[in-house]
């Protein structure tokens, strides 16, 4: 092998980026390893409350907000339905410490996030594909690499992470990426520009109409252009057959007379994007010498904007176990990662039951309803605020109330023989 280092990463997105930065400022030897050149498009723009702290623990803080992106206060769901409304204010959270965050275009704030983990120190190398992830017995000692035209080529390393996203290069080889069934979505996406912001609405909130099988999202950035894209199951939307991305994403809008009006006098800007059964989780998050971190390790369904915060959270979290193991032995196994992986299931499986409620019609009417409980509407704020790393007593108790509430009223509607109310959330 030509080169050894003390970690080598897969991805240079928040997660990538996240764990470079934290080796690097610890003196550890880093390579990033990024197939693609950035700056470069990608979706996933709005961020949670949650993610500041971290920004603020690598050192990174300032140059986001010199880079003056959309300011994010909370978020409003229209269920079209039923007429209910739900705004997330983030301020009125159980903790009020963590009252906004930001809207950014992907493309420029990741690339910010690598050049960051590369002036702290860490090796990057764009336009490098991994072709395989390098095993000394049930040991992940290295990768081997292709750069360009060039010949590929073998890199040691203490420790593999991949931070490959939805590629999970390491968890596929080992075969231990699994599809959500419950969460079989497919995704449309573009740019927009030339939006005007509807004056009933807080500047900088996300807009979340959900009508007939689609939830959709506007997600304004401080240019003045917004992102716009809907999220649907494929088998319940009929496309016509051979139709393009173009054609489905219009036709997708087209189902939603509120989209319509809030997008009239806009222009689309980009092309369109698609993704399909992305929501998947690893069985297993790490083993000697190699671990899993963000989209990598679990991706849930975008709705409650969880893809960054998750990623830099684990990534922090692996960081941190890596840097331990190699100063107490010079390697990193197995159960170096313990500790880790129990509170990375933890903090997908509190955002997981969210998401899944949200697909429940009972539960969505319930969560648009007019006058819920203060202490229940903060409670679940914070965990939308991505307040799911360690939860107090209140906030547990007050979610398990909703949950049990919404399941109490479930169960009455079959007992009368009523059934579910209808959802656009289905």
């Amino acid at each position: 092998m030509s080169e050894s280092y003390d970690a080598a990463i897969i991805g240079g997105g928040p997660g990538g980026s996240t764990v470079a930065t934290i080796l690097a400022r610890a003196g550890r030897r880093v390579v990033v390893l990024e197939r693609e050149k950035f700056p470069r498009f990608h979706v996933g723009e709005s961020l949670l409350p949650y993610s500041l702290p971290i920004f603020d623990r690598l050192g990174v803080h300032e140059k986001i907000r010199a880079a003056g992106y959309q300011e994010k206060y909370g978020a409003f769901f229209w269920n079209e339905e039923n007429g209910g409304t739900r705004p997330v204010v983030f301020a009125r959270a159980r903790d009020d410490r963590h009252p906004m965050a930001y809207h950014v275009k992907r493309a420029d704030f990741d690339d910010l996030l690598l050049r960051h983990a590369e002036s702290c120190g860490a090796e990057l190398r764009e336009e490098t594909s991994v072709e395989d992830i390098l095993f000394e017995g049930s040991r992940a000692v290295g990768v081997r690499v292709r750069t360009g035209g060039e010949e590929s080529e073998a890199i040691r390393a203490r420790v593999v992470v991949d931070a490959s996203g939805e590629a999970a290069v390491l968890s596929r080889k080992l075969d231990v990426r699994r599809f959500d069934p419950k969460l079989k979505r497919a995704s449309l996406f573009a740019h927009y520009e030339g939006l005007r912001w509807p004056a009933d609405n807080r500047p900088g909130d996300i807009l979340l109409p959900i009508d007939r099988g689609v939830w959709y999202w506007i997600i304004p950035f401080s240019d003045g252009s917004c992102s716009v894209g809907g999220v649907f199951e494929p088998a319940a939307m009929r496309f016509p057959e051979g139709a393009s991305l173009e054609a489905r994403f219009e036709l997708m809008i087209e189902r939603s007379a509120r989209m319509g009006r809030l997008l009239e006098g806009a222009r689309r800007a980009s092309k369109v994007y698609g993704v399909s059964d992305y929501s998947a989780r690893s069985e297993r998050l790490a083993g000697d010498g190699w671990v899993l971190v963000g989209d990598a390790a679990t991706f849930l369904d975008p709705v409650f904007s969880t893809g960054v915060f998750l990623a830099m959270a684990t990534g922090e979290r692996a960081a941190h176990a890596i840097d331990r193991a190699l100063s107490r032995r010079g390697r990193v196994d197995a159960r170096d990662f313990g500790a880790y992986a129990r509170h990375a299931h933890r903090m997908f499986a509190r955002f997981r039951r969210f998401v899944y409620n949200f697909y429940d019609p009972v539960f969505f009417e319930a969560f648009c309803a007019e006058h819920p409980p203060e202490t229940i509407r903060a409670a679940v704020t914070t965990t939308l605020a991505g307040g799911v790393e360690r939860i107090g007593l209140p906030q547990w108790f007050w979610t398990q109330l909703m949950f049990v509430g919404v399941a109490f009223d479930r169960f009455s509607r079959r007992v009368r023989g009523g059934g579910a109310p209808a959802s656009a959330a289905q």
